[in-house]
């Protein structure tokens, strides 16, 4: 399911532990449309927060570590933007991984969380809902759920391997930028 640490791969940081089981399902997906099947994802670093990844040295030394594995040829970061604005954001923080490494490193936010990304593909879900852009994603699954709770390290992979990632795309602009970096970061695996 990942790469080898000493093969050729895209080192990942994530946000939380959902990210952690759910972003790799995702660029599989993607993978999946290239006709690309080779384990070219490094096994992903959770930053256990967005807090500790935006805290002063916190993003470098996750991107320090990801980048640091013998296979590794660039780096992605995966976070939530909450209502951040993610055009400011996600230079700054790009600025601030480019001082532990010499790898190209691209950070990727969701515009307010992962959960939108998935909810994007809502029809896709098996729960039952309609896609209204008027809404959040985690509000919208979270009581699509109920009675069941939902426990991100469980439900964020389900709910991800179910969606339709054209249709997200075409949803979300954020996801579509994160289609597009994660494209051109697979012109460093052969390199």
């Amino acid at each position: 399911m990942t790469a080898n640490p000493s093969e050729p791969h895209i080192g990942l940081v994530v946000e939380g532990q959902g990210d952690a089981a759910a972003v790799p399902v995702l660029l599989r997906l993607w993978l999946r449309e290239l006709g690309e099947y080779r384990d070219i994802l490094g096994k992903p670093i959770s930053c256990n927060g967005r807090d500790k990844a935006l805290a002063r040295r916190g993003l470098e030394g996750f991107v320090g570590a990801a980048a640091a594995r013998p296979g590794c040829k660039a780096v992605l970061v995966v976070l939530d933007g909450e209502g951040d604005p993610v055009c400011q954001l996600g230079p700054r923080l790009l600025r601030r991984a480019k001082t532990v490494t010499p790898l190209h490193v691209c950070i990727c936010l969701a515009e307010q969380k992962f959960e939108d990304w998935i909810y994007a593909s809502a029809e896709t879900l098996e729960l039952g809902l309609q896609y209204d852009s008027n809404k959040q994603g985690s509000g919208s699954i979270v009581q699509a759920l109920r009675p069941s709770t939902y426990a991100k390290p469980t439900w964020q992979p389900r709910l991800t391997a179910r969606m339709d990632v054209k249709l997200a795309e075409s949803r979300s602009i954020s996801l579509t930028r994160l289609s597009v970096e994660f494209e051109r970061l697979l012109g460093f695996i052969d390199s």
